[in-house]
C-alpha cells in the first residue's frame, strides 16, 4: 500500500562557524529550495500521491513549489506545528511524521539527521547531505534521493530488504541515558557550550566512534587514521588524544589539516561501555558541543545498533527496477 512521503528541510544547516575559521562550501538556502524543487517534480512523475512536510522559517518548500512550471498533482501538507526556529522543529515534525509516512528524507548535516534520530521515528530516512562535516547523509543529487525513497514508499522496494540499522554512540552520565550521536563522540576541555562547532583540535581529549575512516572528515577521522568502521560492521573505536603517542594528521574541517598525539587507541565492541576520564569537560556530538558534564559525574560511552533505519538507495533502485518501477 502507498504511503506518504516525510520532508525535513534544515534551514540552519550548514551555516556554523567552520565556514569563518575553516574553508566550509555553503549550501544556502535558495539551493536547498532548488533540491526540494526536484525532489517534489520526481516524486510527482513517479506517482507519489501526497507529501508531509515540516514547517520553517525560511519557506524551503513554499519557494520550492513556485519555482516548479505547474502545480504538482501530489498533494504537499505542511504539519500543523508552531515553528520554533530551533533544532525542536526537526524533533517535533520527525514524531508528528512516525508511523503516517512510508520514507523520510532529510535535507541537513549530521546534526539534523541526529535530531530526527533522537525522535526515535521509525520511518525509513533518506539523508541527503548539506551540512558542513557530513559522514552520516549521503552525498546525493536529490532526484536519485527521491527515487530511492518513492520506490519505498510506493512498495516497489521492501524496507526489510533495502534498509538497514544503522548504530549510535550512548553517553550515559551516572548509569542513565544523556544523549547520542549518529558518527562519533568527543570529551573536550571547552569551558562552554558556546558556538558549539568544535574546531579547536587542541582541546579535544576522547573520541568514541561508531563510525570512523580515513576518508571521513571530523573528529571520526581521528581514529580513522587507525581504523576503517562502516555502519555495517558490529564494532566502534576509541581513541585517547594527549601529548604523547603516535603523531597523525587529522582533517578536522574542510580545508583544515591538524596533527596530534595518539596516547590510546583501541576496538569496542557493539555495547561495551567505555569511562570517559576527561571531567569535567563538555561533551561534543557529531561535532557540536552539547552538553557539560561536572566534576564527580561518571560519564561512560557505549555503542549500540540503535540508530536510524536508513535506505541503501542504491538497493532501493535496483529492487524498484525488478519490480517494475521504472516501467511506464
Amino acid at each position: 500500500m502507498a504511503k506518504p512521503i516525510g520532508l525535513i528541510a534544515n534551514p540552519a544547516s550548514g551555516r556554523d562557524i567552520r565556514r569563518l575559521v575553516a574553508h566550509a562550501s555553503v549550501v544556502d538556502n535558495s539551493e536547498k529550495s532548488n533540491m526540494v524543487k526536484r525532489i517534489i517534480a520526481t516524486l510527482d512523475s513517479l506517482g507519489v500521491e501526497e507529501m508531509l512536510v515540516m514547517p520553517e522559517s525560511f519557506g524551503i518548500t513554499e519557494r520550492a513549489l513556485s519555482l516548479l512550471p505547474q502545480k504538482p498533482k501530489m498533494v504537499v501538507d505542511f504539519l500543523e506545528m508552531d515553528v520554533a526556529g530551533d533544532w525542536t522543529d526537526t524533533y517535533r515534525a520527525a514524531k508528528m511524521m512516525d508511523g503516517k509516512v512510508g520514507a523520510i528524507i532529510s535535507i541537513g548535516g549530521d546534526g539534523t539527521n541526529r535530531v530526527i534520530a533522537k525522535s526515535g521515528a521509525n520511518a525509513p530516512l533518506m539523508p541527503i547531505s548539506t551540512g558542513t562535516n557530513n559522514v552520516f547523509p549521503y552525498m546525493i543529487e536529490a532526484t536519485i534521493a527521491a527515487l530511492a525513497a518513492g520506490a519505498v514508499a510506493l512498495g516497489a522496494a521492501s524496507p526489510e530488504k533495502v534498509a538497514f540499522r544503522t548504530k549510535r554512540v550512548e553517553i550515559m552520565v551516572d548509569e542513565k541515558l544523556a544523549d547520542i550521536a549518529l558518527i562519533e563522540a568527543g570529551a573536550t576541555l571547552h569551558q562552554f557550550v558556546g558556538s558549539r562547532a568544535v574546531w579547536r583540535l587542541e582541546l579535544v581529549r576522547e573520541i568514541v566512534a561508531a563510525v570512523c575512516a580515513p576518508y571521513n572528515i571530523g573528529l571520526s577521522s581521528i581514529p580513522g587514521a587507525f581504523y576503517e568502521i562502516g555502519e555495517k560492521d558490529e564494532i566502534g573505536a576509541y581513541a585517547l588524544v594527549g601529548n604523547e603517542g603516535e603523531e597523525v594528521i587529522s582533517p578536522i574541517a574542510p580545508g583544515s589539516l591538524k596533527a596530534l598525539k595518539i596516547e590510546a587507541r583501541k576496538i569496542l565492541r557493539e555495547g561495551e561501555r567505555v569511562e570517559i576520564r576527561t571531567v569535567p569537560s563538555v561533551i561534543a556530538l557529531d561535532g557540536e558541543r552539547e552538553f557539560a558534564v561536572k566534576e564527580g559525574e561518571k560519564v561512560e560511552a557505549r555503542i549500540t545498533r540503535e540508530g536510524p533505519l536508513v535506505i541503501d538507495y542504491k538497493e532501493a533502485l535496483r529492487e524498484g527496477a525488478r519490480n517494475g518501477l521504472f516501467h511506464s
